[in-house]
């Protein structure tokens, strides 16, 4: 992406100069004034003097900013949907009106409609929460005075505009970075749907030589005719120029869109791949010919690779098998919402590369440029795609809004390396707004209208790139799809599978791979989504679907990854998700929260993240599994002391051995878990877990608070503090904060014991 936008070193920028002859890149993102609520510019008799009013109550804020931070993680069904404003102020009482330089503001992200007023001015509007957009503001504003920028931001639902619905929170607000830049009149094309206006690609590319292409679209604002020189030239990452080309162009007044290519051959390229991410850079720089001064400047990412999918034998990078395993994610932070910083975005992606993650579902929108920044850097590969979820409006106004998400989809993340697919509909016949079978012509006028949008969105990004694979997201209802003629569409065919946890048992997940390798023998195949939801807190020694324990989440993937590494033609697999993220809708073990993630939302790490690491990642691995679970209970043994329980330890050696309170147990690896009974006494446990790895020893340790009760009431003495239960749930929980065990009651116990005798735990329902 281009260095006017944003820096490839993940930071936050109060101000970026990228040459001093042609443009300067400014954050503005502090010291916004906002007001929630809409603005009635009738009372007012004009949009300055609303803006202005002093009667209006405006708060003072930095942004990234969302007004749901709040009222949608409350215990308050709903949160706001509507219009919020935002005003700032820009000094340029000191700066003239520059001839040949124009002002852009640019947003990374608002949500979802946005109006632009300077001064009172509108100028103009842009739909849609989750691509990057900019506006030129040059003759809206008053040089050698304070100008007024003001913006209104609108997450009311909207039928026109992708997504209609969806499982997460659609905060709004302008919750990405803003900047202004000024840039000359002569430039590369931002206003190609908040481009660089350079585009890269790599048409074909061998370990003996990489063919790289380059595309610029120039803009020339002036009025005359300009005589430019076109410098387009190739760095390694030590900076050190590889290749370099001069090409003289003559471009005429007022050209919007002036089209110059370049082609080059790299013999010997470094190659990128997930273990060595090697990028070059590709600078690209206008030139007045006579002066040689540098009009405008891009810096893009190179990364020379190659790859396809086989629908029988799976994933190749290089000419190299590649199994693709990594997660979705959601842009959402614990109370934040979705209005992160740089650093949030790019920790997101180290932490699935510490993990051992190679792949990553941008999902289920287009986030924070840093995001697929940082996969370059690191070596995820990626898919990205437009937020049309569950439904469709069967309108011309949604259909060129979703055309308009995936061109500008695709122009803004070009010339990501780490980029392989191109994705759009998820899941578009989960919830159809006509039952198939009692409004069977109207079910089916509807499937039409998707699968005529499909088609025009599959040919629209096709032309746009032809390098790259395209994906629908599909779930179970495999025939739903089919009958629709979707799965006919797409490169690609991606499922969201949950066996065993929204219904049926783990074995079925098996069953489904291997039916629709058979449906579909010509497609590649992608697990899309996959995951149960796990409160980190939540206990269990006898789990079950829907019950969100740790011990549940843990058995769901066991089996999960099992079965897809199985698998050479299961291309890739996505879990769902790696983090927990904020759905207003849901009630369940936390409110407002999806809990599929294999990190919460403050990204402490589940027992799931912990066995993904140890399969995926080449270093040596042991750590104790349920890590967090530091204050546990139970009821001592019938005449012990002590109270039995499980523990189990990652490891991807061979055998691990434990040692609690001086005792040496010893166990061998199974599927990256060592398994052991541990009878745990009242007071401070110390366990020690060991493995060695060739000649080198490795271990881990715990400490666990043990609150064991008596097994009668008659062996309490004067220790005994408490015993907290949870009734009616057969679950243990913890509470950290004020350090409290809740165990559960068994049933049928012995007489003077713990239990009960009569009714029945509580089911939750799904």
């Amino acid at each position: 992406m281009n260095k006017r936008v944003f820096s490839l070193l993940i930071a936050i920028f109060a101000a970026l100069t990228v040459s001093s002859q042609s443009e300067r890149v400014s954050a503005i993102n502090n010291n916004w004034n906002f007001h929630l609520g809409n603005i009635d510019f009738d009372q007012y008799q004009s949009p300055s003097k609303a803006i202005l009013s002093e009667v209006i109550e405006w708060e003072t804020i930095n942004i990234p900013h969302t007004w749901n931070d709040k009222d949608a993680i409350d215990e308050i069904p709903g949160y706001y949907r509507g219009v919020g404003w935002y005003k700032k102020t820009i000094d340029l009482t000191a700066e003239k009106r520059e001839k040949n330089v124009k002002t852009e503001i640019y947003f990374e992200g608002a949500n979802q409609v946005t109006d632009v007023y300077v001064n009172g001015n509108w100028v103009g509007q842009h739909n849609g929460g989750y691509t990057r957009f900019n506006f030129d503001i040059t003759e809206f504003l008053n040089f050698g005075e304070s100008n007024v920028l003001a913006i209104k931001v609108d997450n009311s639902h909207n039928e026109a505009i992708p997504p209609l619905s969806a499982d997460f929170t659609f905060f709004g607000g302008i919750y990405r970075d803003v900047y202004l830049i000024k840039q000359n009149a002569i430039h590369f094309l931002m206003d190609d749907h908040g481009s660089s206006g350079v585009y890269i690609s790599t048409p074909k590319v061998s370990k003996e030589e990489g063919l790289v292409s380059i595309n610029c679209l120039i803009n020339n604002s002036e009025h005359q005719n300009r005589n430019l020189t076109l410098v387009n030239r190739i760095e390694d990452n030590q900076g050190v120029i590889i290749t370099e080309k001069k090409k003289k162009i003559k471009i005429r007044k007022h050209d919007k869109h002036f089209s110059v290519d370049e082609d080059f051959v790299i013999n010997n390229p470094q190659l990128w791949s997930p273990d060595t991410p090697y990028l070059y850079q590709v600078i690209t720089q206008i030139q007045d010919s006579k002066t040689g001064v540098v009009l405008d400047e891009s810096i893009e990412p190179l990364g020379l690779r190659w790859f396809h999918f086989d629908p029988e034998e799976g994933f190749f990078l290089n000419g190299k098998y590649l199994k693709l395993i990594g997660t979705n994610r959601h842009q959402d932070y614990f109370k934040k919402g979705n209005a992160l910083t740089n650093e949030i975005h790019a920790s997101d992606v180290q932490l699935l590369k510490e993990m051992g993650g190679n792949f990553l579902r941008i999902s289920h929108y287009p986030q924070d440029p840093v995001v697929l920044e940082t996969c370059d850097r690191l070596g995820i590969l990626t898919s990205i795609e437009i937020p049309i979820v569950n439904a469709i409006t069967e309108s011309e106004a949604f259909t060129e809004n979703s055309l308009h998400m995936a061109e500008e989809m695709v122009k803004q993340n070009f010339n990501h390396p780490s980029l392989i697919i191109w994705t759009y509909m998820n899941e578009v016949l989960l919830r159809p707004p006509f039952d198939e079978k009692t409004e069977k012509e109207r079910y089916e006028l509807y499937t039409n209208n998707i699968a005529k949008l499909a088609s025009k969105i599959e040919d629209k990004i096709r032309t746009l790139d032809p390098s790259r694979y395209t994906m629908i997201v599909n779930h179970g209802a495999v025939d739903r799809y089919v009958n629709a003629g979707l799965t006919d569409i797409s490169m690609l065919l991606g499922w969201n599978l949950y066996q065993g946890w929204y219904g049926g048992v783990f074995e079925h997940f098996d069953k489904y791979l291997d039916k629709i390798h058979r449906l579909f023998p010509n497609k590649p195949i992608i697990i899309s989504e996959y995951g149960a939801d796990v409160h980190h807190r939540l206990h269990s020694f006898d789990s079950e679907r829907f019950d969100y324990t740790v011990e549940y989440g843990n058995r769901y993937h066991e089996h999960y990854l099992k079965a897809i590494m199985a698998r050479p033609f299961i291309v890739g697999a996505n879990i769902w998700n790696l983090n927990d993220f904020y759905s207003e809708t849901r009630g369940y073990a936390i409110p407002n929260t999806n809990l599929k993630g294999i990190t919460t939302l403050n990204r402490e790490k589940k027992d799931t993240w912990w066995l993904y690491k140890t399969k995926l990642s080449k270093e040596p691995i042991i750590k104790f599994g349920q890590n967090e679970w530091k204050i546990r209970g139970g009821v001592a043994e019938t005449g012990k002391d002590h109270c039995l329980q499980p523990v189990t330890v990652y490891s991807n050696s061979d055998s691990v051995q434990l040692t609690h309170n001086n005792i040496v147990y010893n166990a061998e690896v199974k599927d990256y878990i060592a398994r052991f009974s541990i009878p745990f006494t009242n007071g401070i446990n110390k366990l020690k877990a060991t493995s060695t790895f060739q000649t080198e020893t490795y271990n881990d340790v715990l400490k666990i608070d043990f609150r064991l009760a008596p097994n009668q009431f008659s062996e309490f003495d004067d220790d005994f503090d408490e015993l907290n239960v949870l009734l009616g749930d057969q679950n243990e929980f913890m509470k950290t904060v004020l350090t409290v065990w809740y165990g559960y009651l068994n049933k049928n116990t012995p007489q003077g014991s713990w239990g009960y005798i009569g009714g029945k735990p509580y089911r939750a329902k799904n």
